[in-house]
């Protein structure tokens, strides 16, 4: 199967869909606790923690995901915010992420 890189990934779930919206995606994951896990339905969402907030025009969907090492997510189902380590993701879409 066709491995799609880190790097597409987080470029790809920061473009919006046809209505400006946060599009919708598939993720396979590790848990911290060494388990599997999956969502079939999430969009980015959420800003890292911080006083400073968004900058002056900015979305609020953008911040350093090399200074947190984590991508907030929102479950397209449930609406529940949640937050992923990178180095954790394992697929996207159903393809298998290669990173490095």
């Amino acid at each position: 199967m066709h491995r799609i890189h880190i790097r597409t990934v987080l470029a790809e779930i920061e473009l919006p869909d046809a209505q400006g919206q946060p599009r919708a995606f598939s993720l396979g994951y590790y848990k911290t606790d060494g388990t599997r896990g999956s969502k079939p339905a999430v969009r980015k969402g959420g800003q890292a923690g911080g006083s400073t907030g968004p900058a002056a025009g900015s979305s609020g969907f953008r911040y350093n995901l090399k200074a947190t090492g984590t991508v907030q997510l929102v479950d397209c189902k449930t609406g529940t915010p949640f937050a992923l380590k990178i180095i954790l993701l394992t697929h996207y879409n159903g393809q298998p992420i290669l990173h490095g």
